[in-house]
């Protein structure tokens, strides 16, 4: 209870854009989204069952330096690798969705098989059903917001199939 209290203190309080994840969470992606002056942030609990009570995952999403404008958490999180390009023999493109409600929040990050170190270019997405998310169309989303690819911060073990 008290990481609860500590997170609501945390995102309560004005911050700037530069998120970061309270512990036990981790952070699982996080990049900055140029043309809204935001920061996203998911953030996970790597081994959930050693924190009983804790949700597995939380997303917060900031303005400038403004307070966090949202934040929720999910232990509903989903994986899809329906955007891959099945004709582009060195990309892999991946993402990992959180769930409020019937909306999923997912970054998706696309990597280049020629270059291993590096995530090449990152976007967050909002679903507005998880279907929408888990489903193998593509071009469902109803945001696409694009991060900045310095700014990339990713776990990648935590996102690879």
């Amino acid at each position: 209870m008290k990481a609860c209290g500590l997170i609501a203190v945390v995102m309560l309080a004005p911050l700037p854009a530069a998120a970061n994840c309270v512990p036990p969470w981790q952070t699982q992606f996080a990049c900055e989204i140029p043309a809204r002056n935001a920061r996203a942030e998911f953030c996970r609990i790597m081994e959930p069952t050693a924190h009983p009570g804790l949700k597995e995952a939380y997303y917060t999403y900031a303005i400038g330096a403004g307070p966090t404008e949202l934040y929720f958490e999910t232990d509903q999180t989903y994986f899809s690798t329906k955007d891959t390009d099945i004709d582009h023999p060195t990309d892999m493109t991946m993402a990992v969705g959180y769930a409020r409600g019937t909306y999923v929040y997912a970054f998706v990050t696309t990597e280049d098989s020629r270059d291993p170190d590096r995530i090449r270019d990152a976007e967050v997405r909002v679903y507005s059903t998880i279907d929408a998310f888990t489903n193998e169309d593509k071009d469902t989303e109803v945001l696409r917001l694009y991060c900045d690819a310095a700014s990339i911060r990713a776990n990648r073990d935590s996102i690879r199939p």
